[in-house]
């Protein structure tokens, strides 16, 4: 799904905004424990949800057995005039 990167313009940002999304893939390629770091809460809001509609992924493994993997996944967005 596509950021909505006109949220930014919205909120009165300009230039260049990182917003900072950890989440866990489990076992059964499942996410969850989506945390964001961003300018403002409601673009938090937004890099969730993004990440909690991704399809279900498929689990890391380690020997042979999934495995819940942590990402940190950075996204840089350019506010437009």
């Amino acid at each position: 799904k596509e950021f909505d990167t006109d949220l930014g313009a919205e909120l009165g940002l300009s230039g260049i905004n990182r917003v900072i999304v950890q989440f866990r893939i489990d076992e059964k390629g499942n996410i969850g424990q989506v945390r964001a770091r961003a300018p403002h809460p409601r673009l938090e809001q937004e890099a969730a949800r993004v990440i909690n509609s991704l399809p279900k992924m498929k689990p890391g493994k380690q020997r042979g057995k999934p495995v819940g993997v942590m990402y940190s996944l950075p996204i840089a967005f350019k506010v437009q005039d």
